[in-house]
């Protein structure tokens, strides 16, 4: 019976730019691209921001950052629409920043 080597058999002919390359395609695989909101999903976002304004609620934010989504949970201090941009506190009592351009859903606690 042969026994294969696999992939260490060609490592060794790789050069270390060739690897590094190979690494960095492998992440982008995981990438995601911005989806594009149709009106009843802004609709829905703009009332729940406005809700969150007048009852000061705890909401939870997902985003669009470096080509993944991310999720944050807090409190809508302002939304600012000459900026762009939504203020919102965590728990924590950090402020974050986040443009409403990427925002791609708004959930009640």
């Amino acid at each position: 019976m042969i026994q294969d080597r696999g992939h260490k058999k060609w490592t060794a002919l790789m050069l270390p730019e060739h690897k590094e390359l190979l690494k960095q395609w492998a992440v982008s695989q995981d990438d995601i691209s911005m989806p594009t909101l149709d009106e009843d999903q802004l609709q829905d976002i703009n009332l729940i921001i406005t809700r969150c304004l007048e009852e000061k609620c705890t909401v939870e934010v997902i985003y669009y950052e470096n080509k993944r989504f991310k999720s944050v949970w807090g409190r809508i201090l302002r939304c600012d629409l000459h900026t762009g941009n939504l203020m919102l506190e965590n728990s924590d009592s950090d402020r974050l920043s986040i443009p409403l351009q990427f925002i791609k859903d708004i959930h009640l606690q």
